[in-house]
């Protein structure tokens, strides 16, 4: 096998069918059928083959090539991605410099051009083959012949674990297929983990021992490997599972295994949750302007931090943004269920959050300039570096989003690099939460905020509000620009002022003074 598959990454706990495979790795049929005689093992020699995602990742990680330089007489094609043998009659020799030659040759498989640079000992052995009519492969397998076994990689194990699972386990994953991918991966992790206990036993085998001496395992394991929240999660997840199992032909017998696995009442009460750390709107925009902006990539960390608190968006609805998403003029942006990765596929528009000035700008010179490097309206709003050095191609395609929401991550790191702790970027919605909590005056205002967030129902305290349209709420939005609300804080802070409590030259005294003088010109406006 010549072909690299680094950017393919299947995940281990899963089961892919020969299409799935197909699929995932952009092969034909052929292909698999290739690696199947090469070493891919299926999970078991039923029709139609089905392979374990650990397997996929072994069998690649150990037939891959490795990154080093052609062997004499093998040239890389560009087209097909092969490392071939050239014939003979297509091969072309030129000098280019003192003991440099370039050599030109057509590609076997699809007869695309082929370019390579020798060096003298290459061409030495490309010039004797020539003259005595020696095939190249005949070369190339002398040297890989006597590369063989040398280093000190020593392959992967191969997985000791029965197999014998699998196929049921893909019959449940295209069950599960109504979930998230991200939730059928961590129901397949504790699946896994449950077949690892009872040492591969095939399922319709199991019995109640095993389900409760499983059990009796995990609580035992709390606090060393398994924090509560997880503990509670596997045996969530494990119960979904057996309840489906049950229901399997020839599974019946297994019915009472969900009760098996129920945790004792003391580890089923809740526990006092810690509140989430997340920084006030100040504090984040004090952190933003902490940020770098030296390089491009820089530029893209600030700007998603900003449009973060700006839009109060997930990670993954962050990174996949498109540029005609965003109503610059309008201040607001849609949530687009069906070309953004969203929770729940939900659909929304959502109006830049107000108090985020500080944010903006650094936003909207991020927009400014994607632009001037020739991005357009179907084009990701913040793509990958590679990706913005090929925005001005003639007649390229639509830029996509990045694969993950690894960059929002590593911007929120950047950020609270100086801060007095780490912040995820989960932490901007609890932000503008906090921040509405002080802004929102009245129920109605309370709900425009909550439905700005994608939240269709909120705390119980928001539940019961009255409804507000997408009409409605555009005009609340309008009133907090015009009015640019003030928080509880703030609201105290002007009192004291006013009953002559702050001490002049303190920095509370000089905010206070800026807020109540803000508060004057903005009444004189209005008399105007």
């Amino acid at each position: 096998m010549s072909r690299s598959y680094h950017g393919v990454r299947p995940h281990k706990h899963r089961v892919y069918s020969v299409d799935d495979v197909m699929a995932l790795y952009k092969v034909c049929r052929n292909t698999v059928s290739n690696w199947v005689a090469s070493g891919l093992d299926p999970s078991d020699r039923g029709q139609p083959y089905v392979f374990r995602g650990a397997d996929l990742i072994r069998f690649h990680q150990v037939c891959a090539p490795k990154k080093q330089s052609l062997p004499p007489g093998a040239f890389q094609c560009l087209r097909c991605k092969a490392r071939v043998a050239p014939t003979l009659s297509t091969i072309r020799i030129a000098p280019q410099k003192p003991g440099v030659f370039v050599a030109n040759a057509t590609c076997p498989n699809c007869a695309a051009s082929m370019t390579k640079l020798l060096g003298e000992t290459e061409y030495d052995k490309l010039r004797s083959a020539l003259e005595t009519n020696t095939s190249l492969g005949s070369i190339v397998e002398d040297y890989t012949r006597a590369q063989a076994c040398i280093g000190k990689d020593k392959g992967i194990a191969p997985d000791r674990l029965s197999r014998a699972n699998d196929r049921l386990l893909y019959s449940w994953i295209k069950y599960a297929g109504r979930y998230d991918p991200k939730t059928v991966n961590a129901h397949l992790i504790s699946i896994r983990a449950f077949e690892v206990f009872v040492g591969g036993k095939p399922f319709v085998d199991l019995t109640r021992e095993d389900a409760a001496a499983w059990r009796d395992h995990i609580i035992r394991s709390r606090g060393d490997d398994l924090s509560l929240g997880t503990l509670r999660q596997r045996v969530s997840h494990l119960r979904l599972f057996f309840g489906w199992l049950s229901k399997q032909p020839h599974y019946a017998h297994l019915a009472a295994l969900p009760d098996y696995v129920v945790l004792p009442r003391r580890f089923q009460a809740k526990s006092e949750t810690v509140p989430r750390a997340f920084p006030t709107i100040d504090e984040a925009a004090e952190m933003l302007d902490r940020m770098s902006s030296a390089t491009l990539k820089d530029r893209r960390a600030r700007a998603l931090f900003a449009f973060a608190f700006i839009s109060g968006f997930r990670a993954d609805a962050l990174t996949t943004v498109r540029l005609h998403h965003v109503d610059m003029t309008g201040h607001r942006v849609r949530h687009d269920g069906k070309l953004m990765r969203t929770k729940n596929g939900k659909s929304f528009i959502s109006n830049w959050f107000p108090r985020t000035e500080p944010f903006r700008q650094v936003f909207e010179d991020w927009v400014m300039e994607i632009e001037e490097l020739g991005l357009g309206p179907d084009d990701a709003l913040f793509p990958g570096l590679r990706a913005l050095s090929q925005a001005r191609t003639p007649n390229r395609e639509p830029i996509p989003p990045m694969a993950s929401a690894a960059a929002v991550t590593e911007a929120f790191r950047l950020a609270s690099s100086d801060a007095a702790r780490r912040y995820s970027p989960h932490a901007a919605r609890h932000t503008l939460v906090h921040l509405g909590d002080q802004i929102c005056r009245t129920s109605e205002e309370r709900k425009a905020w909550s439905l700005n967030l994608g939240h269709s129902s909120e705390a119980v305290t928001w539940t019961h509000y009255g409804k507000v349209n997408d009409e409605r709420k555009d005009a609340i939005f309008e009133a907090f620009e015009d009015n640019a609300p003030t928080t509880s804080d703030e609201i105290s802070l002007m009192l004291a002022y006013h009953e002559h409590q702050l001490v002049r030259g303190t920095p509370e005294f000089t905010r206070a003074e800026a807020l109540v003088e803000n508060r004057r010109d903005m009444q004189r406006q209005r008399k105007r």
